[in-house]
């Protein structure tokens, strides 16, 4: 009865649906999580732009909400030392394990994991924000790094509690009213029977590399008129091996859509253009300088959408295309009350989606909202399909091209998985040289074995919470 207390608790009910996200505008979003025992409830970010979860473990001088390690008699505590940088922000940490369950997901079994408790951060923690860490959903290695440090993410340990790979799903529903500028969201992990019945719905992207969830953005374009019916334009070589040039990522963790500077530029003077032909003042600042807009009145936007490309799963000649409306990228931030008068509205502020990323492609959570978003980890695809809250958005083709986009737009990588067995290989190669040659100078040399044999020892690296399971099973 308690657990299922606690469950009605931390899931928010809106339009008649649960949801177990949500975040304040420009913030991301957040789901409550249960940590240690005996249990303190903590607040993490969905983050699919990093690995490892980590948490603050002090107080800090806008938020008195962290995870008390030493009230936890589970936690594990390795001693090491780990620290995570960001595009903005960073922290370092002391790494340990410890256990996780999420209540609005009573299906998902609690288990221990790694994680970093935040000792100090610069940039990290937003003012305002409701989340005390974040919770990583990417592949390894993309994390918190230390020396002779593997940190394993929640989403592997999970899998080996299972005895099974899992996949989830990200349905981001942007705020849900005019007056109000949180916003709300769902997030499930899915299991096999799940992912069929979402397949046949879902337009499904490739991911490039197994470290981010790494995607092949053909092109990013305003259109001035969706119709289905149209042809769709040829790909463009120069902007597709532009925006993958280092990489394209689909990212939960960051706010904007970045596009390498000079088609950043691009877009936002076509969309500016627009906005003057409609008679719609707005200042330059809103448009390039990331400054917010406000007006009394809820606004409307008549601007044209936005294509986002993607190259699909079913082959490399096949594209299709997520189809933004305005409401997608101009981000609601506020509906406050100027005049201090209690229960009215009387400004309406908004922010541009769009940013520099310098040379990197980022699909933060405004390319996401009104979509449902599955993310296959083992297959290697993510799923999209329009979704039945949030901004109004489409999705259109699949499209078929003459020739291997992978090819035109240079997306043909080593994957990570690869390289690793080619390095394994190699090392065995190396291993049964350095077992003959010992075999051999043993035979030849007895005097020296114990000296050549000590030289030959490498140092090894252990996931932290696997050696925790191993002495729990031991005592």
């Amino acid at each position: 009865m308690a657990k299922l207390l606690i469950i009605f608790l931390y899931c928010i009910c809106a339009n008649g649906e649960q949801f177990n996200l949500q975040g304040d505008a420009g913030l991301a979003y957040s789901v409550e999580v249960i940590m240690g025992h005996p249990h303190q409830k903590i607040n993490l970010l969905i983050d699919t732009g990093s690995t490892t979860l980590a948490v603050a473990s002090y107080s800090r001088q806008d938020s008195d909400k962290y995870f008390d390690a030493n009230n936890s008699s589970s936690i594990y505590d390795s001693g090491k030392k780990v620290q995570a940088t960001y595009f903005e922000g960073k922290w370092i940490g002391r790494l340990v394990s410890d256990y996780i369950q999420l209540p609005s997901m009573p299906l998902v079994p609690e288990v221990r994991t790694d994680m970093a408790l935040i000792m100090e951060s610069h940039n990290f923690f937003m003012n305002g924000s409701q989340w005390q860490g974040l919770l990583g959903l990417a592949y390894l290695p993309v994390g918190a790094r230390g020396a002779d440090v593997i940190v394993e993410s929640w989403l592997d340990s999970l899998d080996r509690t299972l005895t099974r790979p899992v996949s989830f799903q990200l349905k981001l529903c942007a705020t849900l009213s005019t007056q109000n500028a949180t916003h709300y969201g769902n997030f499930q992990i899915l299991d096999g029977k799940q992912k069929n019945e979402n397949l046949n719905k879902s337009y499904r992207t490739t991911i490039i590399q197994k470290r981010w969830y790494e995607v092949g953005v053909l092109s990013v374009r305003v259109m001035r008129h969706v119709n289905k019916s149209s042809n769709p334009p040829d790909i463009d070589e120069h902007m597709c091996q532009t925006l993958n040039k280092i990489k394209a990522i689909v990212d939960s963790g960051t706010t904007n859509i970045r596009l390498p500077n000079c088609y950043f530029r691009q877009i936002v003077d076509d969309l500016r253009s627009a906005a003057q032909t409609s008679n719609m003042l707005i200042t330059d600042d809103f448009w390039y300088a990331g400054e917010t807009g406000c007006w009394p009145e809820p606004q409307d936007w008549s601007l044209p959408w936005v294509a986002v490309d993607l190259l699909s799963y079913e082959a490399d000649n096949q594209y299709f295309t997520l189809m933004l409306s305005p409401q997608n990228y101009m981000r609601v931030v506020a509906a406050q009350n100027s005049s201090g008068e209690s229960g009215t509205v009387s400004e309406y502020c908004y922010k541009l989606g769009f940013e520099k990323g310098g040379d990197e492609t980022v699909l933060g959570y405004t390319a996401m909202e009104g979509f449902q978003v599955l993310f296959n980890r083992s297959a290697g695809w993510i799923g999209w399909q329009t979704s039945d809250c949030g901004p109004n958005t489409k999705i259109m083709g699949p499209f078929v091209v003459s020739s291997s986009l992978k090819s035109k737009c240079k997306l043909i990588k080593s994957a990570p998985d690869s390289t690793i067995s080619i390095k394994a290989a190699q090392w065995a190669l190396s291993a049964i040289s350095v077992i003959a040659a010992s075999i051999l100078l043993y035979l030849l040399y007895p005097c020296i074995k114990t000296l050549l044999t000590r030289r030959l020892r490498s140092p090894s690296q252990i996931s932290m919470s696997q050696a925790a399971l191993v002495e729990q099973e031991s005592t």
